[in-house]
């Protein structure tokens, strides 16, 4: 069975801070996965690596069978993420926000909010 997400030695490092030290994991589709630690123990940067907001230091993982690091379009083109902060502009509409995303993900026109 194809897993819907596997990394393999993931790390991360800011500024000389190892955040994510050589994470290996696979979550098989179907399968309900829960990612807990204390605070600081680097299960934000993993997601954030997982789904192209951050780049691994090192390491390789692949979501949805595509690569994170060559095919990251793809991985982001099926993954929401609820990220602690809003990254929606306090100027848009909720509208003009999801107008904005879709363009920014090359959403097919006939599929883009109106």
């Amino acid at each position: 069975m194809e897993e819907a997400i596997a990394a393999w030695n993931l790390t991360k490092e800011y500024d000389g801070l190892l955040a994510v030290d050589h994470v290996s994991f696979e979550v098989s589709r179907g399968e309900v996965f829960g990612f807990l630690g204390p605070n600081g123990a680097g299960k934000t940067s993993t997601i954030r690596m997982l789904v192209g907001l951050t780049e691994p230091s090192e390491g390789s993982a692949s979501v949805a069978g595509y690569d994170i690091r060559k095919e990251i379009v793809e991985v982001k083109r099926r993954v929401g993420v609820v990220p602690e902060t809003s990254n929606l502009y306090d100027e848009l509409t909720a509208g003009e926000n999801l107008l904005f995303a879709s363009q920014l993900y090359n959403v097919p026109r006939g599929e883009r909010p109106n």
